[in-house]
């Protein structure tokens, strides 16, 4: 790759996609150099080190969920909104696995873009449970209920878990209803 053709973007691209192929705790500058065919030392021009490159990996990863799921759920509210953000979310983190584990080192970035990008997260969450819950606390509660599940599901299953003959999206949607009668039960 040309100097002149290097981009931000297309190192964060090509970060995402050897980072599946060989793990994030593995990826290098070397490494991605290596991937773009050129030294590595021209990276630096582009990022201070590599925990710059993870939070621009972040950073990106935050505005693609969002941008997602502020698409999926126009016009969305009540039962129907919980479900299609839990779906949008599953599926998000399962297409983006070693990119989803950025998620894990959000708190400890210090990072104000990727503060206020988990934010807005959190905010579209609220957004879709306020159609049951107005009170702020609550709202925390259930917000951080509906988190705790989806992540859980994906971390577990991403880690092997759920094997056997029981359906595994019937198993996910029955966690979902379970939720949704958790909201309606008050």
């Amino acid at each position: 790759m040309q100097k002149r053709n290097l981009t931000k973007e297309k190192i964060i691209q090509v970060a995402f996609s050897l980072s599946d192929e060989i793990g994030l705790n593995n990826l290098t500058f070397p490494k991605i150099a290596e991937q773009l065919g050129i030294k590595y030392p021209s990276l630096y021009n582009h990022f201070n080190n590599m925990e710059d490159l993870k939070i621009a990996m972040t950073i990106a990863l935050l505005n693609d969920l969002n941008s997602m799921l502020a698409k999926r759920l126009i016009g969305k509210s009540g039962e129907t909104a919980v479900r299609e953000f839990s779906n949008a979310y599953r599926e998000f983190a399962l297409e983006n696995r070693t990119a989803y584990w950025l998620f894990m080192n959000i708190p400890h970035t210090g990072d104000e873009k990727v503060y206020l990008l988990a934010k807005e997260t959190t905010n579209i969450i609220y957004q879709i449970l306020d159609f049951y819950i107005k009170d702020k606390t609550q709202l925390a509660h259930k917000g951080r209920a509906l988190r705790s599940l989806l992540h859980g599901f994906v971390s577990l299953y991403s880690f092997g878990y759920f094997h056997g003959e029981v359906d595994l999206e019937e198993s996910f949607q029955s966690m979902v209803d379970d939720f949704i009668f958790s909201l309606s039960a008050k």
